[in-house]
């Protein structure tokens, strides 16, 4: 078996972490594994050690002279948006069938390439139920399987753990971790932290990340005592293991893999209803399940799990319970019995 991984994504986002997570999970089998990635891709330097053949494309235009040299019974699987369409062409030239990953719960766009780049896939592997809802309105017959997302174990040494919550003694900390873009709910978050300010000045909202609407995020916090940016952290598995709760206020996601992360270090979630958020927390079960957008049901929400330990306590019990289906050895194992049926 031969599959040749694509993902032509300049950073290193969640996708990109999932895309290394099956690679690393696949190479304890006996199948033999191509990346095809942009040169200058963050991937480029985790997948260092693995036996991973390596193909540099800068341009889903670009390259198909190198993938001339893929067996025909080589399954492509496309892990991003471009990906899917050097999939297509590489399909319309050597005849190649392929996968795509489909992470996001965005309307696709009616335009022909992604008409066709969906209607030429073997099959569509949507993260959650709401993604594969929007692939059936691009087109009903596009055959789809949901395959989640898995978590990255980051790791927690009780030590740093300890150093965390003693730079902030004194302090609950509450978190959100994601990019610091608008669709992300950031700015929910912090009109929470305004309410709260005097009422319950043991808070402290620690937001981590970076990205496009970092300033503005600022701007709005400006004068908040109880907000902190703490930027990017590598070791984002110390701070998720110091949270009292975290938060994943999204006004849409097609998943929203870091609340695995979460449960994963004990720390419960609230989340909003958005997207494939509604696949994973179950309300007052695995979490608490809060309206998109609504700064007050977040804050009700929060006040409850700080005022209820012993619901506090069910949810992480029961959230942990649920963590079994995400781990990255029960997606591999999905995405392989999928790859044995195409090849």
């Amino acid at each position: 078996m031969h599959i040749c991984h694509v993902n032509l994504a300049k950073g290193f986002s969640g996708g990109e972490r999932q895309t290394l997570n099956l690679i690393k999970s696949l190479s304890l089998r006996k199948l033999k594994q191509t990346m095809v990635l942009r040169a200058d891709s963050p991937l480029n330097q985790h997948l260092v050690g693995f036996d991973v053949e390596i193909i540099h494309v800068n341009h889903h235009l670009l390259g198909h002279w190198l993938g001339s040299t893929l067996p025909r019974d080589a399954l492509l699987h496309a892990h991003d948006g471009k990906a899917v369409y050097w999939c297509a062409l590489q399909n319309a030239l050597y005849g190649n069938r392929y996968i795509i990953t489909r992470r996001v719960d965005n309307p696709l766009k009616n335009k022909r390439l992604t008409r066709r780049g969906y209607a030429k896939a073997t099959k569509v592997v949507c993260l959650s139920n709401a993604i594969a809802t929007q692939v059936a309105k691009l087109s009903a017959e596009i055959p789809t399987q949901i395959i989640p997302s898995s978590y990255s174990k980051f790791a927690a040494d009780p030590i740093k753990v300890a150093a965390i919550k003693q730079q902030f003694a004194g302090k609950t900390i509450i978190g959100q971790v994601g990019k610091l873009i608008h669709h992300k709910g950031y700015q929910l978050t912090i009109e929470v932290a305004r309410n709260l300010e005097l009422s319950h000045q043991q808070l402290q909202f620690l937001l981590f990340g970076s990205g496009a609407d970092e300033q503005a995020l600022q701007q709005q916090a400006s004068g908040l005592s109880n907000v902190t940016f703490m930027g990017h952290q590598d070791e984002i598995g110390h701070y998720l293991a110091a949270m009292e709760v975290m938060l994943f206020p999204s006004l849409n996601e097609g998943l929203g893999s870091t609340i695995l992360e979460a449960w994963q270090h004990q720390t419960p979630v609230i989340g909003s209803d958005a997207g494939g958020i509604p696949d994973m927390i179950e309300h007052q079960k695995t979490g608490i399940l809060v309206a998109a957008g609504d700064v007050i049901a977040l804050q009700q929400g929060l006040l409850q799990l700080l005022q209820s330990p012993q619901l506090s306590k069910d949810i992480v019990q029961r959230a942990t319970q649920k963590l079994t289906q995400f781990t990255p050895e029960s997606v591999e194992q999905r995405y392989y019995q999928l790859y044995q049926t195409l090849s």
